[in-house]
């Protein structure tokens, strides 16, 4: 499958989970749904690594990962890009992307909210096409501080892996979380966790996670340096492939 599919897929996603209407804010006032425009712009982050080496021997290491995240007072969007190709004098031995979207919708009841969300999962490598996943459910918010926030999130789903003979929508429970520190003016780190077991057979499951400590390099440009990992374990692969994939590297990131 050619890279521009994958985008075209999670642009998809994208889609999906982001309301037609994102531009309007629906706020309660006395029990009735009132819509307004809202301003509220996007924010986000490209961040970029690449590491290699020529001479006796050649290897390329490329990394980069898009973050956007759209909030008003009662929704919040947030968008999930990550592409990993590495190469070496023989072949190619790392070619994948994730993608993930996902929407909230706050309650009125105070820290609670709904959420819907998109992930699309591609590996040249795989003995599948790629895997779409498609959940939704209840998020609710821990604590959110100046400085430290953390959340958790409980829905339901189902994920396909297409392109395999006898591969069938799986129904999944999701358990997850959000975690940010903010450690010092100009150090953070952050975590984030989905756990999803099939709803059949609990010893077959997947768990992505995703943690990082980005430190600012110049916060006027909003300019940061990161060091991170993606972690993505399948408890049962397909055959021929091992049950776990980890990305970690560092990076240039740029703010907007």
């Amino acid at each position: 499958m050619k890279r521009s599919t994958c985008l075209f897929a999670f642009l998809i996603l994208t889609y999906l989970v982001t309301p037609l209407s994102a531009d309007l804010n629906f706020g309660l006032s006395e029990g009735v749904l009132e819509g307004s425009v809202d301003a509220n712009p996007w924010t986000g982050s490209f961040a970029f690594g690449l590491n290699g080496k020529s001479g006796n021997s050649t290897n390329l290491d490329i990394n980069m990962t898009v973050n956007a995240a759209r909030e008003t007072e009662v929704s919040k969007t947030t968008l999930l890009g990550s592409y990993f190709y590495s190469s070496n004098d023989i072949a190619t031995v790392t070619d994948r992307f994730f993608g993930q979207a996902r929407q909230e919708r706050k309650l009125a009841q105070p820290r609670l909210s709904i959420f819907y969300q998109g992930q699309y999962d591609w590996d040249r490598f795989k003995a599948y096409d790629y895997r779409l996943a498609l959940h939704g459910g209840l998020g609710f918010e821990v604590f959110k501080l100046d400085d430290h926030s953390f959340d958790l999130r409980f829905g339901a789903g189902a994920s396909k892996e297409f392109g395999t003979l006898g591969s069938g929508w799986i129904p999944e429970l999701q358990f997850g979380g959000d975690w940010k520190r903010q450690l010092t003016d100009t150090v953070k780190v952050f975590a984030s966790f989905d756990y999803y077991p099939n709803v059949e057979d609990f010893t077959d499951f997947r768990f992505v996670t995703n943690a990082g400590l980005e430190f600012v390099v110049d916060a006027e440009r909003n300019i940061n340096f990161r060091m991170f990992a993606l972690d993505r374990f399948d408890s049962t692969p397909v055959a021929g492939n091992k049950d776990n994939d980890i990305d970690y590297g560092i990076a240039v990131v740029l703010g907007f």
